[in-house]
């Protein structure tokens, strides 16, 4: 028992970080309807990594970390200059038309490069029960970053929530969306590796979605989440461990179930009410 609490820790420690930051960005995905945005940043990420994978980079060296960066940056970018020059063009069209072309490059890129279907899995499912202590202090340094900033332009925030003040200035609403994808973007650039793009999805969407069944306002949503998404991560981590399969896709699995639990409790809540 000593032994799998000592293994455990790090990985534990990091899906607790993910889940807590993914909360929050999750439930700002929700309000603003773009809910495949952060599938669809996580393929350019994984884009930039496949790049610097055919190239021979070393997967955490700085080069292959500053191609994810940078592809997913001119997605951010993308998002925010089409929207807001082409208001009538709907943003999930956008969203998935960037996710399919970057998933279908990443494709040809590694085709020429060995162990490409090895690389393509690891990309998807991540490596979280392999994460390293200096891993962690990567994620939990990016956290805090990211949450500073967003502290800081906290009223600017609260326009994402709402489309009617965000639509008074399309200039300052192109910007904003700007920094959003970029912040979240940066999240899942220093994520993707360990966490898979399957992982990010679902830290991403479903304790949001959990959270906004029994919550109505933010922080209680955000609060509601954050447990729902440690909760899930860690009994993930655990069925993985006993049950001797890939960790990123049992935590996927144990966060559908925790899915539609809540979807039961909430259909019982309204037939009583």
């Amino acid at each position: 028992m000593t032994g799998f609490f000592t293994f455990m820790a790090a990985p534990a420690a990091g899906c607790i970080i993910l889940a807590l930051v993914f909360t929050y960005f999750g439930l700002h995905v929700l309000k603003r309807e773009v809910i495949f945005v952060d599938l669809s940043l996580a393929q350019l990420a994984a884009l930039g990594a496949t790049l610097g994978f055919a190239l021979e980079w070393d997967a955490h060296s700085w080069g292959a970390q500053g191609l994810s960066l940078l592809f997913i940056f001119l997605g951010a970018l993308f998002f925010a200059l089409v929207e807001y020059r082409f208001p009538e063009v709907s943003q999930e069209a956008v969203i998935g038309i960037v996710y399919v072309v970057g998933a279908s490059l990443a494709i040809i890129i590694a085709d020429r490069a060995p162990h490409a279907a090895e690389h393509i899995q690891f990309m998807l499912n991540g490596s979280i029960l392999w994460i390293t202590w200096t891993g962690v202090g990567t994620l939990t340094a990016t956290a805090v970053i990211v949450g500073l900033l967003a502290w800081k332009w906290r009223k600017s925030i609260e326009t994402w929530f709402d489309r009617k003040i965000a639509d008074a200035g399309s200039y300052h609403r192109a910007l904003w969306d700007f920094v959003f994808y970029a912040l979240l973007g940066l999240v899942i650039a220093v994520s993707i590796k360990t966490a898979g793009i399957f992982l990010v999805f679902t830290l991403l969407i479903i304790p949001a979605v959990c959270a906004t069944l029994f919550a109505n306002n933010l922080y209680r949503q955000f609060v509601l989440g954050s447990v729902i998404g440690v909760v899930g991560s860690l009994a993930g981590l655990a069925l993985s461990f006993s049950l001797d399969v890939p960790t990123g896709a049992m935590i996927v699995a144990t966060f559908g179930v925790l899915f539609l639990a809540a979807l039961g409790v909430r259909c019982f809540q309204n037939n009583r009410a």
